[in-house]
C-alpha cells in the first residue's frame, strides 16, 4: 500500500486487503470522497475477497492533476493502477462517480473485469441529474471546500439520520474534512460528473451487473437507477427501502449483506 506512480505526471494512493489467491474486488468512490470511507465494505469483504480501494485523482493521498477530468480519465486512472499493481481480471464496485467509473472501464476492458456492481449512480447527466449535480458545483464555487461537504449532507443522508444520531453525523463530516479534496481536484471531479454519458454505450456491456440505490437518495434518485438496468443487459436492481445516497455509510449492515451476498455468486474468478 501506498502511493505508486501510473504515469509520468500522476501517482494515486491505494491501500489492498486479503489475499491475491481469493477474487479481487476494486472498490472506487464517488465525488470528492476518499477511499477509507469504503472500510466498513473492506472490513466485511476481505474475508472473502482480495480488495482494493484507492484515492482518484484530486482526492484522498493521490495527486492532483490539472482539471477538468472526465470520467473516462479516471476510469484509464484504474486500469493503469491494475496494470501496475499486476491485477490482470478483477471486479469492480463504484459508488457515484465511482459507478460511472467502474461502468466505463467494464466497456472498455470487458476481458479483464468479471462483474460490475453500481451503487448510486446514473448513465448520463439530464433531467434532475443534471439539476443536482450542478448543485454540487455552485456549493463548491460558492462557499469552498469546507462548505461543500457541510452543505451536501442533506443529499447524500436521509432527514432521519441528520437528525437523530448528531454525533455520528458529526464524525462523518469531520473525517470527510479531514480527508478532504483539493479544490482543484473536487472542481475536476465535479466537472467529469456534469459531462458523463454512458446512456448509448451502456447497452453494450455483457457481465452480471449489480445496481442498488437509496429509495430515498436525492441526489441520483431511484429513476437513475432505473434507467441503468433498463438499459444494461441482465442488471439487478435493489432499493433499499428508506436508504440515502449513501447507503454505504448511513446502513453498511444492510448494504454489506446485499452486495456480498451477491458477490459470493458472481465474483468466483
Amino acid at each position: 500500500m501506498g502511493k505508486v506512480s501510473i504515469t509520468s505526471t500522476l501517482s494515486l494512493y491505494y491501500e489492498e486487503f486479503g489475499e491475491r489467491s481469493n477474487p479481487t474486488i476494486v472498490l472506487i468512490r464517488g465525488t470528492g470522497a476518499d477511499s477509507s470511507r469504503w472500510m466498513p465494505q473492506v472490513n466485511i469483504y476481505k474475508q472473502d475477497f482480495n480488495v482494493i480501494i484507492f484515492d482518484n485523482r484530486g482526492a484522498g493521498k493521490s495527486d492532483t492533476p490539472q482539471g477538468p477530468y472526465t470520467v473516462q480519465q479516471m476510469a484509464d486512472d484504474t486500469v493503469r493502477l491494475l496494470d501496475k499493481l499486476e491485477i490482470e481480471k478483477c471486479h469492480l464496485s463504484g459508488s457515484s462517480l465511482g459507478g460511472a467509473i467502474a461502468l466505463h472501464a467494464a466497456l472498455q476492458h470487458p476481458d479483464r473485469i468479471g462483474s460490475l456492481q453500481m451503487h448510486s449512480s446514473w448513465l448520463k447527466t439530464h433531467g434532475y441529474m443534471e439539476f443536482s449535480l450542478n448543485l454540487l458545483k455552485q456549493y463548491l464555487v460558492r462557499g469552498g471546500v469546507d462548505f461543500y461537504y457541510e452543505a451536501a449532507l442533506p443529499l447524500l443522508f436521509t432527514p432521519k439520520f441528520l437528525s437523530s444520531d448528531y454525533e455520528r453525523l458529526k464524525s462523518i463530516l469531520a473525517h470527510m474534512r479531514a480527508n478532504a479534496a483539493t479544490p482543484e481536484g473536487l472542481m475536476g471531479q465535479i466537472e467529469a460528473n456534469l459531462s458523463h454519458d454512458l446512456l448509448d454505450a451502456a447497452k453494450n456491456l455483457r457481465i452480471p451487473t449489480l445496481v442498488t440505490v437509496g429509495e430515498s437518495d436525492y441526489l441520483l434518485p431511484v429513476s437513475a437507477s432505473q434507467e441503468i438496468v433498463d438499459t444494461i443487459p441482465g442488471a439487478k436492481l435493489v432499493v433499499f427501502e428508506n436508504g440515502p445516497h449513501l447507503v454505504t455509510m448511513e446502513s453498511p449492515e444492510e448494504f454489506n449483506a446485499v452486495t456480498l451476498s451477491w458477490m459470493q455468486e458472481n465474483c468466483k474468478n
